[in-house]
């Protein structure tokens, strides 16, 4: 049972059930708001990413769509020359006049220039506009004093570009152009076309336009841009056309080419881990440009909010948290005094202490069950009272009467004048066996205590025996094998006599051949082990369980079915040791048809004291 108790799982949580109570209505607590908490956080930060992700999606996209707008309005412009006619022959002249340097009238000069003037007319955003002969010669809207004449274009790294652009646009990313005659560092991005001639396709010069970093942040001026966060512009070829960072400390484009793949990969994860920092990442690639606009945002500064959220609903569940424990304990306090004091008043019962109440102080259902323990105790020290102690009365009540109907004297003088007479008849089996009798008579009626020591038990048992072996002759045979060390253990009177008596009148009698029987009486640990074994007639399964059930009735009890009296000496035995000693000391039986059977019991030394201990315990109710 004490296996079973510890292996269920309500017992895996040990203690008191003050503290089972509090640590329930803490948890009860305590759990609904931590995952509410953690549940509502999570919807939130989630639901501010997805917006925020959605929001910034939108804002790439537009920003991308003004860029085309841009770009293409540039792509036309680059056009423009193609389409004028005196423009084509100037252009057509320079590329046949092989003088060097290149000659060109004054007047054709100033028609480029103004001509070129009109492209840039009104957009402030374009740094330059040039035009390049096949010669050399360099015509632009700037100042003259600002730009060179003569420039070896092969040695400009965005010329290969626009020669493998074969006449369609090329966008160059920021770069420092090298025929500005001011050495700035200031960067430039750019829009330039192969111009060929119309009907042949010869190649007959090159138009560039420059345009100025602030063509982008005036598109971004109107666009709502996180200082944590920054923004890239870059072309096909992942090359920087445009970034911008708000702090240093945010991940850029060098980040982006070191780290990860993502120039390479737009459709990846919408966030990622850049420097041991969570970032959200947003891109929208044009169909008509190729440029890509790439937002990196920091996920902790979209969360501030939410962290805000946390920190909140964090202190307020402490709080809610310490009320409830107050609470909690006061509760636990007053629902658990009534049953601590329950259980003190059980521990008192459990020693005898029968005239325990407990204070009913409710009418729910612990005063409820603090009243049905008053009654049950008053109940039990009523049976003790009247159960036990009436029947220990009235047992001895009926020995005394037993003792005052045969005079003792009279007996003892009615055996010995037989005795007597035996002798004088030269009959010395009678003598023996009325002598013998004599001596059982003696010790059987003889008043005094109910314990006696197993050497008198003993010398009794030898007479009995004697009787028996006078009876059955030959057919009896009686081995004893007792601890001499323990013959002066007390031990409850007639206590051997009856197992004795058993054996010979169900087991060896019955046989034509007789038997033997076999006591033996040894110490084993702090108890004295008696054991009375034959080789009788034995019972059957069906037999041994009916005389078990027999032995086992409570003496208060009447068994109405014994009619014969079968087990009635066993029985007294095994309710005489249950009520000295305890439940654990009772009689054992086993028996096989054919094989015999064995009965064994168990007494603790030093039982006397320990009997008359159980006994006045049980009959005073203490």
């Amino acid at each position: 049972m004490n296996d079973r108790r510890k292996k269920h799982p309500l017992n895996l949580f040990r203690g008191t059930l003050r503290m089972k109570m509090l640590t329930l209505f803490l948890c009860l607590i305590a759990i609904p708001l931590s995952l509410q908490g953690m549940i509502t956080y999570s919807k939130f930060s989630t639901s501010t990413e997805e917006r925020t992700s959605e929001y910034t999606a939108q804002i790439v996209y537009q920003i991308n769509r003004n860029l085309d707008r841009n770009m293409e309005e540039m792509k036309r412009l680059s056009l423009m020359p193609l389409y004028d006619n005196s423009v084509l022959s100037i252009l057509r002249e320079l590329r046949s006049n092989t003088q060097a340097p290149p000659y060109l009238s004054t007047e054709k000069r100033q028609k480029m220039t103004l001509y070129i003037s009109s492209l840039s007319y009104s957009r402030p955003e374009v740094r330059g506009i040039q035009i390049m002969s096949q010669n050399g010669m360099i015509f632009s809207n700037l100042d003259p004093s600002s730009i060179k004449s003569q420039v070896n274009w092969s040695e400009e790294a965005w010329y290969v570009r626009v020669i493998e652009g074969n006449g369609a646009s090329v966008i160059i990313p920021s770069h420092q152009p090298g025929y500005y005659v001011d050495s700035s560092e200031e960067q430039y991005f750019s829009v330039a076309r192969l111009l060929r001639e119309p009907n042949t396709n010869v190649p007959l010069g090159i138009i560039k336009i420059d345009m100025k970093m602030e063509m982008i942040d005036e598109i971004l001026t109107n666009m709502p841009f996180t200082k944590e966060g920054s923004l890239i512009i870059v072309n096909q070829q992942n090359e920087l056309f445009f970034e911008k960072r708000e702090n240093e400390k945010t991940p850029g484009y060098r980040t982006l080419l070191q780290e990860t793949d993502r120039l390479k990969s737009p459709r990846a994860e919408k966030t990622m881990w850049l420097q041991g920092q969570r970032y959200l990442l947003i891109d929208n690639e044009s169909a008509s440009t190729g440029l890509k606009v790439i937002s990196i945002i920091p996920v902790d500064s979209l969360l501030k909010d939410s962290n805000a959220l946390r920190s909140f609903t964090i202190l307020i569940a402490a709080i809610f948290l310490v009320v409830a424990g107050g609470l909690a304990s006061y509760f636990a306090y007053s629902l658990s005094k009534p049953l601590v004091q329950l259980k003190e008043k059980m521990l008192q019962v459990e020693h005898g202490h029968f005239h325990e109440r407990v204070p009913v102080a409710s009418e729910d259902e612990i005063g409820k069950l603090s009243e049905q323990f008053n009654h049950m105790v008053e109940e039990i020290n009523r049976l003790v009272n009247e159960v036990y102690v009436i029947s220990l009365r009235e047992r001895e009540a009926e020995l005394a009467a037993l003792q005052s109907q045969i005079h003792p004297h009279f007996i003892y003088n009615t055996l010995e004048a037989i005795n007597m007479m035996a002798i004088r008849a030269g009959n010395f089996d009678v003598s023996d066996m009325v002598s013998s009798l004599g001596k059982l008579m003696r010790y059987t009626v003889e008043r005094g205590a109910g314990f006696v020591t197993l050497a008198q038990e003993l010398e009794s048992l030898t007479s009995y025996v004697r009787i028996q072996q006078t009876r059955l002759g030959d057919r009896l045979l009686v081995e004893m094998d007792v601890d001499e060390a323990i013959l002066d253990t007390p031990i409850p009177k007639l206590l051997l006599q009856p197992l004795i008596e058993n054996a010979i009148y169900h087991g060896i009698e019955r046989q034509e051949n007789g038997g033997t029987i076999w006591l033996t009486v040894a110490r084993v640990d702090q108890d004295v082990l008696i054991s009375v074994r034959d080789d009788g007639k034995g019972m059957t399964h069906a037999a041994l369980t009916r005389l078990r059930s027999i032995v086992s009735i409570p003496f208060h009890q009447n068994e109405s079915s014994n009619s014969q009296g079968t087990g009635t000496a066993l029985r007294n035995i095994n309710q005489r040791t249950t009520l000295l000693y305890g439940e654990g000391y009772n009689l054992l039986m086993d028996s096989h048809a054919g094989q015999g059977s064995i009965f064994s019991l168990r007494i603790p030394l030093e039982n006397e004291k320990r009997a008359m201990r159980h006994v006045q315990s049980l009959a005073s109710g203490r």
